[in-house]
């Protein structure tokens, strides 16, 4: 489930956040208090089991992009942090729950409701689609039972995280102190010295290039390479060749019937009655509002104004809106449903309390037949077929690419497919959508295959597998200088002229740390081109740009930590350099990421300042220490817990 929701939240949101949303903090597993393996439970809290198939699931779904990364081998400890990692969530998880449970949290059925509906995803033209709800779900393997007591806790751990993140706050001294170093500027001027003025200079006599090529000789192989033979098996072309008629499709309509109806709907109104302490009296209670609601001319939307305990619904009347009865909790959708327009009934028992019900409206459930449907039924006709198919012939891929190791013959002709051919196939092929799998890599090069042998199907993405096998294998060699003379002979060059660069840098940064003004200092060094006009005073014709060898000086001014109009590196260096003391400067030089040497010189550090508006600044740091609260507030629950583990759990 965790790695699940960690996929899909591009197209989920925040609606699929666990309760692990709300975890800021992660522990090792050694640090867990009352820490023991058990072999008779996989994981358990305070006695509360853990459902280990999840558990299980999310290792794998981890495993599977660990394969990614590590396509020889994923390292022991790279698994056993992975496992450590996902057992701290679901304790994490499971004592949120627990802790929610305990302070009696509560989340109505229209609060679920109304966050449900919120969601993007499960709207159609702006508004809630059961139809979209149901599929979206379904893709993923969720009923909308599971998802809802999901979702339900989902909410009451985000109103334990606000409760904390509202009792959170900022001094005014760290609010002073972070504006003092996130609004600092620094007063710097800087000299661009371009690579290309000192690269017509550089040399690169036979000697050092023999030089370098020796000392970078690993840099100068050929890559290991195969020629490389496979088929491709893809749940496209499956589905293409799929028989669409009337017949097929009508069948394929009878099982999928539910998807196009459009349940009943019923609009309601209640008045819920909390127990608190005292069930009794809330049940006396809600029996008086029943009295008073079924009297004549009785007003309910004002009476639940007056005496609804619920909080998403009470202000406006008790009004539930439109709903489907697997929105409610069984209690109480077997009341509404039972009613008829202008009935009200109660007192009704649900987890939440005691509730008085009013029925307003009744919308009819709707059927579609399927001479309407039968345009949209085809393309998924097709693609559920194409993909039953799929997995028929996958599995028989399989077995022959098995059976039938020694040739990928048997295997085309029995599926009916082509077999392709990489003449020179090695690992960062530039696209080639083969050596971009780590899983074709690992096989093409594994002893297998170049011992002559099929590989084993490989799923390169859900619904497209090959099977390859190596036809010839060349191992690394090593490239004549002759061969790569002209990749030698500009590396060489390329070192000599940023050696040069960084030689007058040092001679410039020396000069001006004795004092040397800038126009002075620059002038043993070279042409310096004009300085940019500022930003506040355009010029009246468009500034010609500087030559690409001409160096660039740019006079003092102050910067801050967040200047675009400046390289990045020259940013990081002139905020790391020392602040410069009373009529001084700070000098220093950095290479650039395009190659060409800076030098700067700070002259005056400016603080900071809080201002008014801070707000963002405040919630900022409010928002870290709320981090901070709730990872206390997790940890103190952690050393109370009883917390069992079974390393068995991942075997």
């Amino acid at each position: 489930m965790l790695q699940w929701i960690n996929d899909r939240m591009k197209v989920f949101g925040w609606l699929f956040i666990a309760p692990l949303a709300v975890v800021f903090v992660f522990w090792g597993v050694q640090g867990i208090v009352s820490f023991s393996t058990r072999q008779d439970k996989g994981l358990s809290v305070n006695g509360q089991d853990v459902p280990v198939e999840r558990v299980r699931e999310a290792y794998q779904r981890q495993l599977a992009q660990m394969n990614r990364i590590y396509p020889d081998e994923v390292p022991a400890q790279v698994r056993t942090e992975a496992q450590q990692r996902l057992v701290d969530e679901y304790v994490n998880t499971e004592l949120v729950t627990q802790k929610t449970d305990q302070l009696r949290y509560v989340v109505t059925d229209s609060d679920v409701i109304d966050s449900i509906h919120a969601y993007d995803g499960f709207q159609v033209a702006g508004k809630f689609d059961r139809s979209a709800y149901e599929a979206l779900l379904r893709a993923q393997g969720y009923t909308p039972q599971r998802f809802e007591i999901e979702q339900r806790q989902l909410l009451k751990s985000r109103a334990l995280e606000s409760g904390i993140f509202i009792s959170a706050f900022a001094t005014p001294t760290d609010l002073v102190r972070a504006a003092a170093l996130k609004g600092e500027t620094r007063e710097a001027g800087y000299a661009v010295l371009p690579l290309a003025k000192y690269a017509p200079a550089a040399k690169a006599d036979e000697a050092a290039i023999a030089a370098y090529y020796e000392k970078h000789k690993a840099e100068y192989m050929t890559p290991e390479s195969v020629k490389l033979a496979y088929v491709a098996l893809t749940v496209g072309d499956v589905a293409r060749d799929v028989t669409v008629n009337d017949a097929a499709l009508s069948t394929y309509f009878d099982t999928v019937r539910d998807r196009y109806v459009e349940p009943e709907k019923r609009h309601a109104r209640h008045v819920l009655i909390q127990p608190g302490n005292d069930d009794a009296a809330a049940k006396k209670k809600a029996e008086e509002v029943f009295a008073e609601a079924l009297k004549p001319g009785a007003d309910f939307a004002a009476i639940a104004k007056k005496y609804s305990m619920d909080a998403g619904s009470a202000q406006q009347g008790g009004d539930l809106g439109w709903a489907e009865k697997g929105f409610f909790v069984a209690p109480f959708a077997d009341a509404v449903f039972a009613m008829k327009p202008g009935d009200i009934k109660g007192p009704v028992k649900t987890e939440f309390g005691w509730h008085v019900i009013k029925l307003e409206e009744i919308q009819p459930g709707v059927s579609k037949k399927f001479e309407d449907v039968k345009a949209e039924l085809e393309p998924d006709y097709r693609k559920v077929e194409g993909e039953k198919r799929f997995g028929e012939k996958q599995e028989q891929i399989e077995q022959l690419a098995f059976e039938q190791n020694d040739s990928l013959a048997p295997v085309a002709k029995a599926l009916g497919l082509k077999i392709a051919e990489v003449p020179v196939f090695y690992r960062g092929l530039p696209g080639n959508a083969l050596a971009a799998s780590p899983k074709v890599l690992q096989a093409a090069f594994g002893a297998d295959v170049l011992g002559g042998q099929n590989s084993k199907a490989i799923e390169l993405a859900p619904g497209n597998v090959v099977v390859v096998r190596s036809t010839e294998h060349k191992l690394p060699a090593q490239e004549p200088l002759e061969t790569v003379r002209a990749a030698v002979t500009a590396a060489v060059k390329h070192e000599s002229a940023l050696a040069a660069a960084k030689a007058a840098a040092a001679t410039l940064a020396k000069s001006l740390e004795g004092g040397t003004a800038w126009d002075q200092a620059l002038k043993p060094i070279g042409t310096v081109a004009p300085p940019a006009p500022a930003a506040a005073t355009p010029p009246a014709k468009p500034a010609k740009p500087a030559a690409p060898d001409a160096i660039v000086l740019t006079p003092a001014r102050f910067i801050g930590r967040a200047e675009k109009d400046v390289a990045p590196e020259l940013v990081r260096a002139v905020f790391s350099a020392a602040a410069p003391v009373a009529n001084s400067r700070s000098v220093g030089s950095v290479s650039l990421a395009n190659g060409d040497v800076a030098v700067f010189s700070v002259t005056a550090v400016k603080p900071g300042a809080l201002a008014a508006e801070s707000a963002e600044d405040r919630r900022a740091l409010e928002g870290a220490a709320a981090d901070s609260d709730f990872a206390t507030y997790l940890s103190v629950m952690r050393s109370h817990a009883d917390i069992h583990y079974s390393p068995s759990l991942f075997e």
